[in-house]
């Protein structure tokens, strides 16, 4: 018995020892190491790490509903009824933030895009202006060691609509545009920087229907000296602007464009603009109340006054050009404009805001354009029930008063006011 029993040992320990030579034989196989996705916290919140890269990237992006009415007035023989006075706009909107920290500071590449789908009154047209699809890349930039490059918000910009949903005809309350760009920002602590930039002329150039407008020679130097506090901000921004044209004889009467008594000649301007603006927090008041005031000057440079196009209410019109040809010269467009906009909040979850505009163009003596001056005045109240979830109501009212054109006879209108409503529901994420 005894031998029977050391015989059944040795078989199985002689089974074990055979097999613990076969696994050994076996390839072994060990898991690759899981990339989890970490919180980047020094870029501030939403950030995240690029598995693999030490990378932060942070994605976001809004979702909008709009309606607007829009008071319909006739432009053409009729009594309004052949204009749309309602419409539809959604907008999608995806931003994605890339920032990578470097010996030089962050680097950073920021890209934005804008899918509007529109219909009615937001095509802007005479008549059933039916719907319409844009894609727009709003914005797409690189910022390192004080570089910005690519498509940004002018350097000119400081309030840049920040408080209304819209401007009315007029189409914006100030400056407010985005613009290929090459800039150079200086940081002296305390909050205080300057910016030198050299942004796209074709941004800031409106269509020249009273000269033959010539090609791009340089781009608009912009510059703005900024202070950003606890109490607020501050910014003065200046702009250098050209204006070249071609075959600028004295045409009809001595003003216009086309071949005249000088034949074809080249002219070149110089036009500039001028801004100065402050945002005040105001929590003495209620937490988040703020208050912005800006002014600015242009002489040959318009756009800047957040001018972009003719201004048009009804059967009232106000030319828009940048200069017009005075016995072959070009004389520039002068204006001026001013906004003030003021947040208020009633409770965290409702706020108002009040703002106006008023913006001014004059033309030379000389010309037969006729000067005109827009006032407009808005309010909205806006209910965010969640957080980064906005329904809101604006109603805004603007007034277009056009000097008389002495050739014309006395009963031409010459002024001429309208009133809009927008509600928006919009989306944050």
């Amino acid at each position: 018995m005894r031998v029977v029993s050391q015989l059944l040992l040795g078989g199985v320990a002689g089974l074990a020892l055979a097999g613990g030579a076969k696994a050994a034989d076996l390839p072994m196989t060990k898991a690759a190491p899981v990339e989890y996705v970490r919180v980047c916290s020094l870029h501030g919140a939403g950030f995240f790490y690029i598995p693999g890269s030490d990378t932060c990237i942070k994605i976001g992006g809004r979702v909008r509903a709009e309606y607007r009415y829009l008071e319909p007035l006739w432009n053409t023989p009729g009594d309004g009824r052949e204009n749309d006075a309602t419409g539809f706009r959604a907008v999608g909107r995806l931003n994605v933030d890339a920032r990578t920290a470097t010996d030089w500071g962050t680097l950073r590449a920021f890209v934005q895009v804008d899918v509007f789908a529109d219909t009615g009154v937001y095509n802007a047209q005479p008549g059933p202006a039916g719907d319409s699809t844009d894609v727009v890349l709003d914005k797409a930039y690189i910022q390192w060691a004080g570089i910005t490059a690519g498509r940004a918000t002018s350097f000119f910009d400081f309030y840049a609509n920040d408080l209304n949903f819209g401007a009315g005809a007029l189409g914006s309350l100030g400056s407010d545009l985005t613009v290929n760009l090459l800039a150079y920002t200086a940081t002296f602590g305390n909050g205080f920087s300057a910016t030198i930039a050299l942004e796209d002329r074709s941004a800031h150039t409106l269509n020249g229907v009273t000269y033959a407008q010539a090609g791009q020679r340089m781009p608009d130097v912009v510059a703005n000296l900024r202070l950003d506090q606890d109490w607020g901000s501050a910014q003065l921004a200046g702009a250098l602007h050209q204006l070249n044209s071609v075959d600028i004889g004295a045409g009809l009467g001595g003003v216009g464009f086309g071949s005249g008594p000088l034949g074809s000649r080249v002219g070149t301007e110089y036009g500039y603009a001028i801004q100065a603006g402050v945002q005040v927090n105001l929590p003495m008041l209620a937490p988040g109340d703020t208050l912005w005031l800006q002014a600015a000057y242009a002489d040959g440079a318009i756009s800047y006054l957040g001018v972009y196009d003719d201004f048009n209410i009804g059967p009232v019109s106000g030319l828009v050009s940048e200069g017009v040809i005075v016995n072959g010269d070009i004389k520039k467009t002068r204006g001026w404009g001013a906004t003030a906009a003021f947040l208020h909040y009633w409770t965290p979850s409702i706020r108002q805001a009040l703002f106006g505009n008023y913006t001014s163009l004059d033309y030379s003596a000389a010309t037969l354009q006729q000067d005109f001056k827009v006032w407009t005045v808005g309010s909205n109240v806006i209910w965010s029930p969640v957080s980064a979830f906005d329904i809101g109501l604006e109603v805004i009212y603007q007034k277009l008063d056009v000097d008389r054109d002495l050739a014309a006879p006395v009963i031409v209108k010459r002024s001429e006011d309208i009133w809009e409503a927008r509600l928006r529901l919009q989306r944050e994420f």
